[in-house]
């Protein structure tokens, strides 16, 4: 497939491209686009460790739907209902939180939370994060549509 540009073609092909390679060994030009052109592998779009307590896994927590461009993430967390509220969420989300601020040098993370999960709430204000807005009736749990908060913790605002 070609598309016309004025007096330029543009014409589709397959990554690698040897003849496009040629240009990106140019160091100053590489260094003008983003990092996915210059990370050696695929850039995974989420990462998850599963939460264990001696031995056994009562968990997940996730950042997911990571854009590195935009340096930014959503983080998802579920604990085993046998072990909610012994306060291993809050561990999890605060490593996490580290995890991505720190070693991933991300600016933005993000998180959504069905309204009426006041655990899942508390957690989060806990955490820092800020109400930054709400999805009407956007989930539909148990017969009946529920609103969904989206929460944000940005960089500079984060404090260990």
């Amino acid at each position: 497939m070609k598309l016309k540009a004025n007096d330029l073609i543009l014409v589709r092909h397959e990554e690698p491209d040897p003849a496009v390679a040629l240009i990106l060994d140019d160091p100053e030009i590489l260094e003008t686009l983003s990092e996915a052109r210059s990370y050696p592998a695929p850039m995974p779009a989420s990462i998850c460790f599963r939460i264990e307590k001696e031995g056994e896994v009562i968990g997940q927590v996730c950042l997911k739907r990571i854009r590195w461009i935009n340096h930014k993430a959503e983080i998802s967390l579920f604990i085993s209902r046998s072990m909610q509220g012994r306060g291993y969420g809050r561990q999890a989300i605060e490593s996490i939180i580290e995890f991505g601020f720190k070693r991933l040098n991300l600016y933005r993370l993000e998180a959504e939370v069905i309204d009426g999960n006041k655990a899942s709430l508390k957690l989060l204000k806990r955490s820092g994060f800020i109400e930054e807005g709400r999805l009407r009736k956007a989930k539909f749990v148990k017969g009946e549509y529920k609103d969904l908060l989206r929460f944000g913790l940005l960089k500079d605002e984060y404090t260990e």
